[in-house]
């Protein structure tokens, strides 16, 4: 279906908003806005018994996907859909959305807690990131206030399945619009093998009409290097989610629940494909 984009008329709704709609552009993608109703889980017991209640409620989602088009009505040539969903959790209801729908990247809001130009996971992405269905991106805290395009793109590598798939949808943004692709490992010593090996990935990627480089930094702290990358900073670090669990469904180990707290830009968070 193309990028979901769970939105509030909130600083971070609006910081999701324009992280999905550059994801969107960039591959040549519809967007789908969905604003959940209500909108805290306090009002769900009213909602099984009050019509009158839920009709008031989705109201004012509606209001606020109003705003959402004013803003998307000014910022490129995305083709957008609006959905109201709900009564549910914020959390649920996007779970259930997606997994009707399939989208290529479900995108989120960073929560409050989180300082200006980090992430910080919020109760709607902290439940719904362990089951999601689908590649999921958290965009920091003030990115809406970015101008910026969406022009370079890392990929935490580590020559895992997670980290190949990872790649593969790094690619498909990267592709369409010969974006820059940086393929990074970590490794805590000195590993002229692996250093070649990323080389000759970074070379074949380059021949599909990307420009794409590979490096392996050295460094003990993975996290900590992935989430601060040295020299030009990427508009967007993807990553995989550890090797086991259920599949098609984004798990978080311990690097990228690390990394999805601690970067400095948006991350997205690829399930593990099977």
């Amino acid at each position: 279906m193309g990028v979901l984009i769970g939105y509030d008329d909130t600083s971070y709704g609006r910081d999701a908003l324009t992280l999905g709609l550059g994801i969107a552009e960039r591959r040549h993608d519809a967007a789908t806005v969905a604003t959940v109703f209500p909108d805290d889980e306090r009002g769900l017991m009213v909602a099984v018994n009050d019509s009158e209640w839920v009709r008031k409620v989705r109201a004012v989602a509606e209001r606020k996907l109003d705003t959402a088009k004013q803003i998307v009505a000014n910022s490129g040539s995305v083709d957008v859909n609006y959905e109201v969903v709900g009564p549910a959790s914020a959390s649920r209801a996007l779970h259930e959305y997606a997994e009707r729908t399939h989208p290529a990247v479900l995108v989120l809001g960073s929560s409050e807690r989180a300082a200006v130009g980090r992430i910080s996971l919020g109760s709607t992405v902290e439940r719904l990131l362990p089951g999601a269905p689908c590649p999921v991106a958290v965009a920091p805290r003030g990115y809406s206030r970015s101008n910026e395009p969406i022009a370079n793109i890392a990929v935490a590598y580590d020559e895992s399945a997670e980290a190949d798939q990872a790649l593969e949808l790094a690619l498909k943004i990267a592709q369409r619009d010969s974006l820059s692709l940086r393929i990074v490992s970590v490794s805590a010593s000195p590993d002229p093998a692996l250093q070649r090996r990323v080389e000759e990935k970074a070379k074949a990627l380059t021949e599909k009409v990307v420009k794409a480089s590979g490096e392996v930094i050295v460094d003990k702290d993975v996290v900590d290097t992935l989430a601060r990358l040295p020299g030009e900073q990427p508009d967007l670090l993807v990553c995989g989610s550890r090797g086991y669990g259920a599949v098609r469904q984004v798990l978080l180990g311990s690097v990228s629940a690390q990394l999805i707290r601690h970067a400095a830009y948006p991350v997205i968070v690829v399930p593990r494909m099977g």
